[in-house]
């Protein structure tokens, strides 16, 4: 029987393939911290409910998802790891690409708390045309965009 933090996840997942990105507000704490670290143009860190959302919609705006499949969901009890892999094509650009991804999940009671993405973000950067300079140079090391670590 799966645990209740992994279906959690596993909805969100079929919410956004679904288009609903209301439920997977609903799914997330009003001050969600989203990890995605890379030279993406939608790289970098978001905290609360609305600035995660604004972030979907920019990749969707951005990128034409061609395959995203979640192959194994791992729970232990607030922790969740989604593994799975992704090709897409940036619009802009008209290139694709591929990678193997993981994605750690932080629950609080039956809410996501925190999202952190794991991918090849040199792949991603490159399909955008930039190099992982130039992004660092908009955004910071590694689009990070908030102060290091307490």
């Amino acid at each position: 029987m799966e645990s209740r933090s992994a279906e959690i996840v596993r909805r969100m997942y079929r919410d956004f393939d679904d288009g609903n990105l209301d439920a997977v507000a609903a799914a997330m704490t009003p001050d969600v911290v989203f990890h995605a670290p890379g030279g993406a143009p939608f790289s970098g860190r978001r905290v609360g409910r609305e600035k995660v959302l604004e972030r979907f919609q920019e990749i969707r705006r951005l990128v034409r998802i061609d395959q995203f499949d979640v192959d194994e969901i791992l729970a232990d009890k607030d922790k969740v790891v989604a593994l799975g892999r992704q090709r897409a094509m940036v619009r802009a650009t008209g290139r694709h690409f591929e990678q193997e991804f993981a994605h750690v999940y932080t629950l609080r009671g039956d809410k996501v708390s925190a999202v952190h993405l794991f991918g090849d973000t040199y792949a991603v950067a490159s399909a955008f045309d930039e190099s992982p300079a130039e992004r660092e140079a908009l955004t910071g090391p590694l689009g990070v965009t908030e102060p290091p670590f307490k």
